[in-house]
């Protein structure tokens, strides 16, 4: 089962004094590139949040927001130097871009980390079971975001096989133009010995070696075969239930390199030329469609 690397989720606990909120928002990535956004309070949690989301994730950029909102029963301290800050910045801005308008004390209330929860004053058991929930919250949203990558890796799937199915169409195709190779190198060297030496005679033995040897030189069977493999192995990749992207996308990478060389081959081959070159390119369409969708599976 293959997942997206695009998705969202979040997560929420909450008790008679607290409520926690996680969220998380995932994009691709070449590697699992984790950027917690904790108030500072919490920072020490850092390691172990990214530890409860690499027990779902594996691959892509995720960012956590983890909020922590008090109830009316628990009083809160305001962090007067981040104020000041922002105040002298709104004031910088106006003066310098001769900015208007009135501060909203509300607004500015709002900015994280402008009122602290005062946990200090809490036991040593109530922090254990705060930082219990914030790994709730965090697995919840975890859960829900493995929900949608997932959906979402489905209908990737979907595509996927389409594209190989496509392929494997072609390269069929592709088979009957291999049909009488020998046979047609054979008598066109036949034909060009006959009239350079006339009346001489033609040695049969030598000229179905000659004629073996053109047509090795311009033989895509090989690739077709490496084709194929590669194809069987992504459709057995798609089916199972490891992080499949770097994998397929390497395998994408060596069809490419196969179908080129059938590109080459086919510049010297005069019968079929050009149904060789559509297919090929064909091919290599569909090869670039799977590369553009695997680029977001995890």
């Amino acid at each position: 089962m293959i997942k997206s690397m695009t998705g969202y989720g979040s997560g929420k606990w909450e008790t008679e004094h607290w409520i926690c909120k996680v969220e998380l928002k995932s994009v691709n990535h070449r590697y699992l590139e984790i950027k917690n956004h904790l108030p500072s309070e919490f920072s020490n949690l850092d390691n172990k949040v990214k530890k409860w989301v690499k027990s779902k994730v594996k691959r892509g950029r995720i960012d956590l927001f983890l909020t922590i909102e008090k109830t009316n029963s628990i009083g809160s301290r305001l962090n007067a130097n981040l104020l000041e800050n922002y105040l002298e910045a709104l004031k910088n801005l106006k003066q310098k871009y001769s900015i208007s308008g009135q501060i909203d004390p509300i607004q500015l209330l709002k900015i994280p980390g402008m009122l602290n929860p005062n946990y200090f004053e809490l036991s040593k058991e109530a922090l254990v079971k705060i930082e219990l929930g914030i790994e709730t919250a965090v697995l919840h949203a975890v859960k829900d975001l493995d929900k949608i990558r997932t959906q979402e890796g489905k209908n990737l799937k979907i595509e996927i096989i389409g594209y190989l199915a496509k392929i494997t169409q072609t390269l069929n195709t592709m088979d009957s133009f291999l049909i009488g190779v020998l046979d047609m190198y054979r008598e066109k060297l036949k034909n060009r010995m006959e009239t350079i030496l006339e009346d001489h005679q033609i040695d049969s033995a030598r000229l179905l070696q000659e004629a073996a040897h053109y047509a090795e030189r311009s033989d895509i069977s090989e690739e077709m075969a490496r084709l194929r493999s590669h194809q069987i192995q992504c459709q057995t990749l798609l089916a199972s239930k490891e992080a499949v992207g770097k994998k397929i996308d390497f395998f994408m990478q060596e069809m490419n390199r196969e179908t080129n060389t059938i590109l080459a081959k086919a510049t010297g081959t005069k019968q079929n030329r050009l149904e060789i070159t559509d297919s090929a390119i064909g091919i290599k369409t569909e090869i670039e469609k799977i590369r553009e969708q695997i680029q977001n599976v995890e």
